[in-house]
């Protein structure tokens, strides 16, 4: 142990006593020690081992251990202004640290060069080769990583955990970097959150966006409030704001999409342009691209045109059963229409139509089905002369859909052409009626007539008779 202390001794002192060599044994509780009139700059108490640096009494390199030439540890101004920092690493720290008051005080430096351009910063914390490097005047930031905020210089409230996260940051503030490379470009964008390798990588002014997950948000520029929970989740959002995605890849292709919701494994995961669409569950609207304002609810569901907008889908074609406990309301409004025209369909289309029963091939339990076939109402619609009808959709994977609701308006038509019909017969049913009333009246006086005829001749021929009888 007294070697040990011995060779410590001689490394300490030998340069500053001319590369003499010096040998001292302590006793069993002596004390060495370095000093001058005014300061003791160098105590090693054999007692309790204690080794004691005070170099000098005052100033700002109190306390300073170097490696040669180069300053490896030292606390810049134990206390007061600029006071209580600690700098551990070839050049962390800063000797020229200026300030008043608290300013320049509370940091902590651990890492070559960490901290190293500080001047009147306070309260930041960096552990890592050349983190928080060029943090001047930026308080409060905390670095644990190789590089981590390297090129900070006036930014707060920032943290960052990972190799080179935050690196690029200069003036930005309240962000949240955890991860390698962890909001690695960012610059003045603020009140930014991302946990995961590389998530909001890209992000340069970009503020008030969350990504969670490795690689999330990761080609983000300048897009804002955007939400990303999972790996990959808006991956490639360069502008787009306003999107919250939750699930792995959900929104991953978006690239300048607003306002858009995906909520599920893979949701939208196809989106690039597309605006104000939402998607719950399991790669639904996976398919959509640039189509907006579209709603998908179900694992694996679809709208039918990925490239069109205001689409509506709930479930797949996997579905056999959809209950509501109360009737669809759907608008109505004159406001809401133009082109309005008197329907063109009606008996003669309803009386075209083939009702068939049937059972879907998905339907484990068989069950017998009344409707109609879409190919076929397309068929009768042709023949009627209707064209571009939205009662009819042919989706882009050649699917016939049928909106049943719109055979309504044909069904009333018909319905207004037999009352039609049955108001002519009625009609015509009342002029015979009475045709045939005032035959009867007729009938009858003609009845009276005859019978009048008949006594009459009844009469003549008592009177022939008693002539008869009389001639006799």
């Amino acid at each position: 142990m007294k070697t040990l202390k011995t060779i410590i001794i001689i490394l300490s002192i030998s340069g500053a006593l001319f590369a003499q060599n010096i040998t001292n044994t302590l006793g069993s509780s002596g004390t060495f020690t370095i000093k001058d009139a005014s300061n003791t700059y160098f105590s090693l108490n054999q007692s309790n081992g204690r080794l004691t640096l005070i170099s000098p009494l005052a100033g700002n390199q109190r306390g300073s251990i170097f490696k040669g030439v180069d300053r490896f540890l030292h606390t810049y101004n134990g206390s007061g202004t600029n006071g209580w920092n600690t700098f551990l690493g070839l050049y962390a720290g800063n000797f020229t640290m200026s300030g008043s008051g608290s300013q320049g005080s509370y940091n902590t430096g651990v890492g070559v060069q960490s901290l190293s351009s500080l001047t009147t910063g306070s309260k930041n914390s960096a552990f890592g080769n050349e983190s928080l490097l060029s943090n001047t005047t930026g308080s409060e930031n905390c670095a644990f990583g190789t590089s981590s905020l390297l090129f900070n210089t006036t930014g707060f409230n920032n943290s960052a955990f990972g190799s080179e996260a935050l690196l690029f940051n200069t003036s930005g503030r309240w962000n949240s970097a955890f991860g390698n490379k962890s909001l690695h470009s960012n610059q003045t964008g603020y009140s930014n959150s991302a946990f995961g390798d590389a998530t909001l990588s890209s992000n340069t002014t970009g503020y008030e966006n969350s990504a969670f997950g490795n690689l999330s948000l990761n080609n983000n520029t300048s897009g804002i409030q955007n939400s990303a929970f999972g790996v990959g989740s808006l991956f490639s959002n360069t502008i787009g704001y306003y999107n919250s995605a939750f699930g792995v890849y959900s929104l991953g292709s978006n690239t300048t999409g607003i306002y858009n919701t995906a909520l599920g494994h893979g949701s939208l995961t196809n989106n690039t342009t597309g605006n104000y669409n939402t998607a719950i569950g399991l790669f639904a609207g996976v398919l959509n691209t640039t189509g907006s304002n579209n709603l998908v609810i179900g694992y694996n569901a679809e709208v039918p045109f990925p490239t069109s907008s205001n689409q509506v889908r709930i479930g797949n074609t996997s579905i056999t059963y959809a209950g509501i406990q109360v009737a669809w309301t759907v608008t109505s409004d004159r406001n809401l229409k133009s082109n309005i025209l008197s329907s063109n369909l009606g008996l003669g289309f309803i009386t075209k139509l083939r009702p068939v029963s049937y059972t879907r091939k998905n339907d484990e339990s068989g069950k017998t089905e009344y409707g109609l076939i879409a190919q076929e109402v397309e068929e009768v619609l042709q023949q009627e002369g209707a064209e571009n009808t939205g009662m009819l959709t042919i989706t882009d994977d050649s699917e016939y859909q049928l909106r049943y609701n719109d055979l309504l308006a044909p069904m009333i038509k018909a319905i207004q052409e037999l009352n039609e019909k049955n108001e002519f017969l009625s009609a015509e049913n009342t002029d015979l009626k009475v045709r045939l009333d005032k035959y009867e009246q007729m009938q009858n006086v003609l009845a009276g007539e005859i019978e009048k005829l008949k006594l009459k001749d009844n009469n003549i021929k008592e009177v022939n008779s008693e002539i008869n009888t009389v001639n006799q």
